[in-house]
């Protein structure tokens, strides 16, 4: 009977708290999505297909405008969204890096508290990579070349020096016992066109044979692969008990402060919009999987991401105690 008190007084508090939330009107205006991100990538069109099945989602038939802030490797529109009122009237759709990253150098004027979670969206599967005409076709050809020729296999990662490619490029050497030398470059494009050019001999960054590339994985060092099945045989780093995995991932914040009711509207909506079968065929064609979490479980795996970072970045020697 106690239990069943407990069970009935908990189910009581939660339609308290969320007819409070309806009652109070939220949201009664337009939402601002800010995607730190120029107009036409990959984030701000899977961005703007999801906020049209996020509006739709919510209550009083809210709008959701989205405008792009592009600049700082995502950070000015965190920025931005760091000093907005924490009214639930502005939300962020951000990658991992601004957030889990960028603020351990200490050049940002928000961290990883300055937010309230909101949800975790999809996974972002990214893979360290060889020229598909390369001799190495296995992880365990490039641990043979690479052993027989220290630190000359060149490769580059998609965010330059102390991005969080990088960083797990190192982290797989580590642990697989050999060197490699990294090659500073910025953005997918120069550094494709570098190895294609033979340049560099490998990237770290999402493979593009899928798309008829040229790109091919030797392992996937995050926990999730691409779904297209061109990419089922190339193992992850978890698969291969390989300690070198990375969190890159898309998600929602808010400004810390947001109520937390008004935190919760947000994010069910936005777990119902990612059940929309058409916005699902969007993300399963641009290779990124959907993978929803809730407010508490997207805080923890923002803290988890933020605290392996700074593990990382202490161990490089890129920031200090």
């Amino acid at each position: 009977m106690n239990k069943f008190k407990a069970f009935a007084a908990g189910l009581g508090a939660l339609a308290l708290s969320s007819t409070a939330a309806l009652a109070d009107g939220y949201p009664d205006h337009p939402i601002q999505m800010i995607i730190p991100y120029a107009a036409g990538g990959a984030t701000d069109v899977l961005g703007r297909a999801l906020a049209q099945r996020i509006a739709a989602a919510l209550p009083n038939n809210t709008e959701i405008v989205v405008i792009n802030t592009p600049g700082g490797a995502g950070t000015i529109g965190l920025t931005q969204a760091a000093n907005a009122d924490p009214d639930g009237y502005t939300i962020v759709m951000t990658t991992s890096s601004p957030i889990a990253l960028q603020p351990l150098y200490g050049l940002t004027p928000y961290t990883v508290d300055s937010f309230a979670a909101v949800a975790k969206i999809n996974e972002i599967p990214a893979s360290f990579n060889v020229r598909n005409d390369s001799d190495m076709r296995t992880l365990d050809d490039l641990v043979a070349w690479a052993t027989a020729h220290p630190g000359e296999f060149t490769y580059a990662s998609t965010g330059g020096n102390g991005s969080g490619t990088h960083i797990v490029s190192e982290q797989l050497a580590a642990a697989l016992g050999i060197q490699l030398r990294h090659i500073p470059f910025e953005g997918t494009a120069p550094l494709t066109a570098a190895l294609m050019g033979g340049q560099i001999m490998g990237t770290m960054q999402m493979p593009d044979l899928h798309s008829g590339g040229e790109v091919r994985p030797l392992i996937f060092l995050t926990s999730m692969r691409p779904s297209d099945p061109i990419y089922a045989d190339i193992p992850t780093s978890t698969e291969l008990g390989i300690p070198a995995v990375a969190d890159f991932f898309s998600g929602i914040l808010a400004p810390a402060g947001t109520p937390e009711d008004r935190v919760q509207i947000l994010s069910d909506a936005v777990a119902t919009a990612l059940q929309d079968p058409e916005l699902r065929a969007l993300f399963d064609n641009a290779n990124f999987p959907i993978s929803y979490a809730n407010p508490a479980d997207f805080g923890a795996i923002l803290a988890r991401a933020t605290a392996s970072n700074h593990d990382e970045l202490l161990r490089m020697g890129l920031i200090s105690q």
